[in-house]
Parts: structure tokens; C-alpha cells; sequence
């Protein structure tokens, strides 16, 4: 959705030429665990949206995908010993509940372990409340181009909290904010999209996030320049979270275990 201007130099050059070889390092790949669930409480039943996705690093220029299907992934509810088992779903990584109960709940702390190739990997994470959308409408201002469509948002912040929030403004599109300015106040903002056509269906979710999550989606879409695709996709340095490797510390995991109250609101495009 983001407008890329690409511009290239004509350089012209003249006499020999030599062809140079330059020999990019291989690096050991690293697993990413991109375990990011969204928790409607306000639904009845609460209804939880999710999946836990492992895949390993690869070569800088390299474009294949390196999906893991061969892991051992559960989820534990630390308070009950409840234990949530997750399989793999096909050959893409995705590993998904093999019970429908998985709820998580305020106030309880979850443990995730993924173990692969003789290494364990854990992180421990709450459900981080949100705060509802208020509302959404499209508004006829431009940013760029006379095509841009501007969504208007507004939500009202929690007064008796400290809040960070991460909107997942659809298309692979994402925006953190805090409350830090607008602490128990309506805020609004406009954001823009330059290739909505009419009857198009926007999900704007808005999902409650902690202080770690909030900077960790900060430095990610601050590397990835909030490209589509995804918070989780390969950025140019390497970003921790959550996640440790209790086997060998040294052989650590990228990636983050998250659990947001999220709240969502679909609007068409006129």
C-alpha cells in the first residue's frame, strides 16, 4: 500500500571493465517464532485469532522461505498448568491449536516452549487490554496523490492506565502509538492508502501491546520502513524480543510471543 519511488542513476563508463566477484558470508540461520494471538473479549464466546509460525533465517540475497514443520510447540496457562498443544498445519510453518478452548484471560501469565533441533525455546507473556474504536470514516484529504484515500480514526485511551497500542491498519500495514499525550482523551488521526477502489473492505484492528512489544514493533517497522508483508518479515538488522533459548543461550530465537485484547472495525470505501 505504500507509495516506493525508486530512482536509478544512468552512469555511463567508458574503457575496460572488470568483472569483481564478492563472496557474501554465510551465516548459521536462526529460528524466528512469530507467535502473535488476538483476544476479542467483548465476543461471546471470546473468540481468539492466531497461530504460532517458525521458519529459519536465510542468506542475505537469498529468496526462499525456510518453513519448520518438524517442532514441538505448546502454550501453558502458568496459573492452572492447563497445557495447550499446537500442530503443525502443512508444509508453511503454521502450527495451530488442537483444541478450540484456548482462551487466554487477564491476569495469568502464558508460557510458550517451541523445541527444535535439541534446543528449547520459551517466553512468557500476559493478555495487554486494549480499548475500542470508536470510530472510522473516510475522510477527502490527499497526502501525496489526488488517488490517496484517507481513513479518519478515533478511539478514547483508558484514563486509569498507561497504554501502548499497535493498529494493524490492514495490507500488511502497522502503527504503534502510546497514550503518553493523550492520556484518558479521544484521539484521531488520519492515515492514508493509494490503491483503495470503491467497495474495497478495510479491518482496522487496534491491539494492546506493553511497553516491550510496543518498542520491539517500533525498532521492527522502523527497519522494515512499514513495507508490506508483515511485522515478522527479514529486516536488515537483527531485532531480539521475548523469545530465549534455555538450551544454549547463544543460539537465540527472532521473534516475539504476544497476546493482545484486540478490537476491530470494518469500514467500505464509497
Amino acid at each position: 500500500m505504500k507509495k516506493l519511488a525508486y530512482i536509478i542513476p544512468l552512469l555511463l563508463f567508458f574503457g575496460c571493465e572488470d568483472v569483481v566477484d564478492i563472496d557474501v558470508p554465510s551465516t548459521e540461520p536462526k529460528l524466528v517464532i512469530d507467535a502473535s494471538f488476538d483476544v476479542y473479549t467483548t465476543e461471546s464466546p471470546v473468540r481468539t485469532d492466531g497461530f504460532v509460525k517458525l521458519s529459519l533465517t536465510t542468506d542475505y540475497f537469498a529468496n526462499e522461505n525456510k518453513p519448520v514443520n518438524d517442532a514441538n510447540v505448546t502454550i501453558t496457562d502458568l496459573n492452572s498448568g492447563t497445557l495447550y498443544p499446537f500442530t503443525s498445519n502443512g508444509n508453511a510453518g503454521y502450527y495451530q491449536s488442537t483444541t478450540n478452548n484456548f482462551t487466554p484471560e487477564f491476569n495469568k501469565t502464558y508460557q510458550l516452549n517451541v523445541v527444535y533441533n535439541n534446543n528449547t525455546y520459551t517466553a512468557e507473556t500476559t493478555l495487554i487490554p486494549s480499548v475500542a474504536i470508536d470510530n472510522v470514516e473516510q475522510g477527502d484529504a490527499t497526502l501525496f496523490d489526488e488517488n490517496d484515500t484517507e481513513l479518519i480514526v478515533s478511539f478514547t485511551d483508558d484514563a486509569s492506565r498507561e497504554d501502548f497500542y499497535v493498529f494493524d491498519l490492514d495490507f500488511g500495514e502497522f502503527l504503534t502509538t502510546s497514550d503518553e499525550f493523550f492520556q484518558g482523551e479521544t484521539f484521531k488521526f488520519s492515515y492514508f492508502y493509494d490503491d483503495l477502489s470503491s467497495g474495497k473492505e478495510v479491518v482496522i484492528k487496534l491491539n494492546g501491546a506493553d511497553e516491550q512489544f510496543y518498542n520491539y514493533m517500533d525498532l521492527i517497522l522502523a527497519q522494515s520502513g512499514e513495507s508490506s508483508g508483515g511485522p515478522f518479515q527479514t529486516t536488515p538488522a537483527t531485532i531480539r524480543g521475548n523469545i530465549i533459548n534455555i538450551t544454549n543461550e547463544d543460539n537465540y530465537a527472532l521473534g516475539y510471543f504476544n497476546l493482545s485484547e484486540t478490537y476491530e472495525y470494518t469500514i467500505t470505501i464509497n
